[in-house]
């Protein structure tokens, strides 16, 4: 199966495999697990809501944003995942010179391949991954526009909310742009006070994209926002009316409240104590090195020539495992590395002595 861009392919993963869809453990799509869960009385509650047009704007869901995030209400703008905010953002930087900080979400560089820009992929030596962005931010100077994920996707790695304070702040020889990608920062122990949401109004060319699918583990619904204090108005024109279905409206009704947030970061807490038990036990594992990362995954290179991506996604597949093989990410050398997502303590177990037989074996093999 060709995994291109995207992980989660859970159906196609079942049909390659022979195995029932409820049977497949899925590794490869980063979700909260452990998120309150969407009980059956409520779906039956919201099933009406179908039958009728949703807000056009989803301001009421705006506003229950702004409120939860301690926003402002004009800088805010509910999207069909972040995603949706990350097209949306790319249109406004047509004729611009456009950085992709790399390795990075596949998406960034398809968002503005149709547009009239150029485009560059500023590609990080794996030394710089987890490097405090002063220490390549030269690379940026020529651009007018730079994306990147914090954290990053595939790397894990976490910039500072000071560190890009001063990547704002900087004198550069030319004004840029910025669009940070904050899909997992939720993820992160110091969320809260790392995340620039914090400081949107202090900087009109910071645009900042967010992502409730992942932590709240609402894929299906498509459900995030945008938060700028630029170009907000020329954002809202762009965005064809009723992006945010009913469906997802009477989601955010019942779960973005106060009682449920808590519940949410009581769960993402769990899932971060699950994590360090899941990094432990895949640094026992011979012929892999394990990237430390702050988000909800973890980055695996293969280091045994006898070990290759392709080859571990089938072993693992037909024990009903699925894994994110990484070739789709620029700077990540092709067949070397593997992305594994944080699932509950015994998921994580199995997976972990699974891998384990598996790299022995093919170890074993070779020698």
């Amino acid at each position: 199966m060709t995994q291109a861009f995207h992980g989660g392919r859970v159906l196609d993963a079942a049909r390659e495999f022979g195995l029932a869809h409820e049977s497949v453990l899925d590794f490869s799509s980063n979700l909260n697990v452990l998120a309150p869960a969407v009980s059956t009385a409520e779906w039956e509650q919201w099933a009406g809501e179908i039958t009728r047009y949703p807000e056009p704007d989803a301001r009421t869901l705006g506003r229950r944003l702004a409120q939860l995030y301690r926003l402002d209400d004009d800088y805010i703008l509910p999207t069909a995942g972040a995603v949706e905010g990350l097209y949306l953002a790319a249109r406004l930087f047509a004729s611009c010179r456009v950085a992709i900080v790399e390795p990075g979400f596949s998406d960034y560089s398809r968002s503005f391949v149709t547009l009239n820009c150029e485009l560059e992929h500023i590609i990080l030596p794996r030394e710089l991954w987890h490097a405090p962005a002063g220490e390549w931010a030269h690379l940026l100077e020529p651009f007018d526009v730079v994306v990147l994920g914090n954290p990053n996707n595939p790397t894990g790695s976490m910039q500072t909310k000071a560190e890009l304070r001063w990547l704002l702040e900087r004198d550069w020889s030319r004004p840029k742009r910025w669009i940070v990608d904050e899909a997992f920062i939720e993820f992160a122990a110091n969320h809260e006070e790392e995340t620039l949401l914090s400081i949107i109004r202090e900087f009109p060319s910071l645009i900042v994209l967010r992502s409730l699918t992942k932590s709240w583990r609402i894929p299906g619904l498509r459900v995030g926002f945008l938060a700028t204090a630029g170009s907000m108005e020329r954002l809202r024109e762009m965005q064809p009316p009723w992006s945010i279905n009913a469906v997802v409206q009477a989601w955010a009704k019942c779960f973005l409240v106060e009682e449920r947030h808590v519940q949410l970061l009581r769960s993402l807490g769990e899932l971060r104590e699950a994590k360090l038990q899941f990094e432990a036990q895949l640094r026992k594992i011979p012929g892999i090195s394990v990237y430390p990362g702050a988000a909800n995954f973890l980055l695996v290179e293969l280091l045994e020539q006898s070990l290759g991506a392709d080859h571990l996604y089938q072993q693992l597949g037909r024990r009903g495992l699925l894994i994110r093989v990484c070739d789709s990410f620029r700077g990540l050398a092709e067949g070397r590395f593997i992305r594994l997502a944080v699932r509950t303590w015994s998921e994580n177990s199995r997976l972990a002595e699974e891998l384990s037989a598996v790299c022995a074996e093919l170890i074993r093999r070779a020698a």
